[in-house]
C-alpha cells in the first residue's frame, strides 16, 4: 500500500511542481481507478476543463497567510482559476502564464481524484532568516488531504509567492512535524 501512494506522490510532485518542466496527462489504463493512479507522459495534452467566470478573491494585505486563506477559500468554492490569479498576482510567477495554466490544470486533476477542497489547516510554518518564510498546510479534501508548501519572500514591495509545491506526501508530513517537536 505504501509504495503505492509513493507512486502517487511522485506523479503529483512532478505534476504539480510549478517551476518545473511540467508534462501533460495521459489517458489511465484501463480498467484502473483513476484515484489510485495518474500517469504522466511528455507531449500530450491535459483536456481543458469548463471555465466558469471567477468568483473575485478578497484583496491581501500583504501578509502570505491571508493570501493563503483567500487562495484556498476560493478553491473551497471551486474557483481554481481566481485562487491561482490572486497568488500569483504582481509575482515573477504570473509572468510564467503557460505554468500558471498548466497547474491550474493539474490541480483540477487533482481535485478530482482526492475531491473538493472543504478547507484547510496550517500544519506548520518555517522561517529562514527574515525574507523567506515557508507555510505547510493540508487542504482537507473528501478523500485525502493533500500537502500544500507555499514560498513566500520579503522584498522591498512587502511579502509575495516565490513558490508553491503540492503533493500527497502524508506519511513525510508526519516524518516532519516529529522532527520538528524534537527540536
Amino acid at each position: 500500500m505504501e509504495t503505492g501512494f509513493k507512486a502517487m506522490r511522485n506523479c503529483l510532485i512532478a505534476a504539480l511542481a510549478l517551476l518545473a518542466t511540467l508534462g501533460s496527462l495521459s489517458a489511465q489504463e484501463p480498467g484502473s481507478d483513476p484515484r489510485k493512479r495518474m500517469i504522466f507522459q511528455p507531449g500530450e495534452t491535459v483536456p481543458e476543463a469548463p471555465v466558469a467566470t471567477p468568483t473575485p478573491v478578497p484583496v491581501r494585505s500583504g501578509k502570505p497567510i491571508e493570501a493563503i486563506q483567500a487562495f484556498f477559500l476560493a478553491l473551497k468554492t471551486g474557483e481554481v482559476d481566481a485562487a491561482y490569479e490572486a497568488l500569483v498576482r504582481d509575482t515573477v510567477i504570473s509572468e510564467r502564464r503557460e505554468n500558471v495554466k498548466e497547474l491550474k490544470a493539474r490541480t483540477r486533476q487533482a481535485l478530482d481524484s482526492y475531491g473538493p477542497v472543504a478547507g484547510f489547516e496550517v500544519i506548520g510554518t518555517l522561517p529562514a532568516g527574515e525574507s523567506l518564510i515557508r507555510f505547510t498546510c493540508i487542504s482537507l479534501n473528501n478523500d485525502l488531504p493533500l500537502r500544500w508548501r507555499f514560498y513566500f519572500y520579503k522584498g522591498p514591495g512587502g511579502w509575495k509567492l516565490v513558490d508553491l509545491r503540492v503533493d500527497d506526501g502524508l506519511v513525510e508530513l508526519f516524518e516532519e512535524v516529529a522532527r520538528d517537536q524534537k527540536n
